[in-house]
C-alpha cells in the first residue's frame, strides 16, 4: 500500500490546496462524509473501481474515470471501502476567494479555467490516460522542486490535466453512456447465479468479438480485466444478499458459484474490507 499527498504550498503554488495519489492492493476503510470549503475537488481513477456519494445519490467509478465535487459539497464513500486500486485527487482552490492566480494564469483566464471547470453538474465522466501521465510527472518534479523551471513545469502540467478534465467532461455530455458493451454486461448482470453463462469465454461470444479482442477491448472500456469485472459484480451481489435476512454465508457463496465459503469469504474480504458475517451482523 503506497499513499503520497503533496503540499504544493511550499514551492508557492497557492492554488492547489492538496494532490495526492494512493495505490492500494486490497480495500481500506471508507471515507466519512466530508467537504472541502472553497475548493473542487477532483479523483481521476486510473485502476481499479470506487463507490462515491453525494447526498443520496451514488456514483460507481471504473479504471479510467474521473469523479468531482464542487466547492462545500458533502461526499463520502457511503459506507463502501476505498477499493483497491490506484487513485489521484486534486484540491482546486477558487482563484476569486482566495485572491491567488491559478497556476499562474493571468486574472482572466484563471476566471475562465475555474468557471468551465464549475459550470457543469456532471460529476462522473470517462477520463483519458494523459491525466495520469501529467499527475505523475507532477507528483515526481514535488520531491525535487530545485529552480523555477521546476515550478513553471508543475504549473504547466496541472493546466494540462485541467483542460483534459474539462474536454473529457464535455465530450461525455454529448456521447452515449451506455457504452458498447451494454449487452455484455446486461448478460452479466442477469447469468449472475449461473456461472457456466459468464465465463470470459461466454462473454466475448455475447459481444461477437474473438478471445483476445475482448479481453483487450473491455479492458480499456472499463478499466479493469473482464474476469475481475465478473469477480467484483458476483461480491457486490453477494453484499446485497447478505444485508437481508434469512440467509446464510454459506447460501450466498454457492448461489453465487464459489467453490467454498472460505474461498468466497477472503474474496469477499478482499474487495470490502469486510467479512460477510460482518455484513450479515451490522448492514
Amino acid at each position: 500500500m503506497t499513499r503520497i499527498i503533496s503540499d504544493l504550498r511550499r514551492c508557492g503554488i497557492r492554488s492547489i490546496a492538496a494532490l495526492g495519489r494512493y495505490d492500494y492492493a486490497r480495500a481500506n476503510t471508507g471515507l466519512s462524509e466530508h467537504r472541502h470549503p472553497g475548493a473542487v475537488e477532483i479523483c481521476y481513477l486510473a485502476r481499479g473501481r470506487q463507490t462515491y456519494c453525494v447526498g443520496e445519490e451514488s456514483f460507481h467509478l471504473r479504471g479510467g474515470d474521473v469523479f468531482m465535487t464542487l466547492p462545500n459539497e458533502e461526499h463520502g464513500t457511503g459506507g463502501a471501502p476505498q477499493e483497491k486500486g490506484l487513485l489521484y485527487w486534486v484540491n482546486l482552490l477558487n482563484p476569486a476567494a482566495t485572491g491567488n492566480s491559478l497556476l499562474g494564469l493571468a486574472p482572466d483566464l484563471s476566471r475562465a479555467l475555474w468557471r468551465s471547470l464549475t459550470r457543469s453538474q456532471r460529476r462522473h465522466f470517462p477520463g483519458a490516460t494523459e491525466m495520469q501521465r501529467h499527475l505523475d510527472a507532477v507528483i515526481r518534479i514535488m520531491q525535487n522542486v530545485s529552480t523555477p523551471l521546476s515550478r513553471i513545469e508543475i504549473c504547466n502540467r496541472l493546466t494540462a490535466f485541467l483542460l483534459a478534465v474539462v474536454a473529457m467532461r464535455d465530450e461525455a455530455l454529448n456521447r452515449d453512456e451506455n457504452g458498447r458493451f451494454c449487452g455484455v454486461l446486461d448478460h452479466l448482470k442477469n447469468n449472475l447465479q449461473e456461472p457456466e453463462k459468464i465465463t470470459v469465454g461466454k462473454l466475448a461470444m455475447v459481444a461477437g468479438l474473438s478471445l483476445s479482442r475482448f479481453k483487450a477491448s473491455f479492458k480499456q472500456e472499463t478499466g479493469i480485466p473482464p474476469a475481475e469485472y465478473v469477480l467484483r459484480e458476483r461480491i457486490s451481489e453477494a453484499r446485497r444478499r447478505l444485508s437481508r435476512t434469512g440467509v446464510t454465508v454459506t447460501e450466498v457463496a454457492f448461489d453465487l458459484g464459489f467453490s467454498s465459503s472460505q474461498y468466497f469469504a477472503s474474496v469477499f474480504k478482499r474487495f470490502t474490507n469486510r467479512t460477510p458475517r460482518e455484513v450479515l451482523r451490522r448492514d
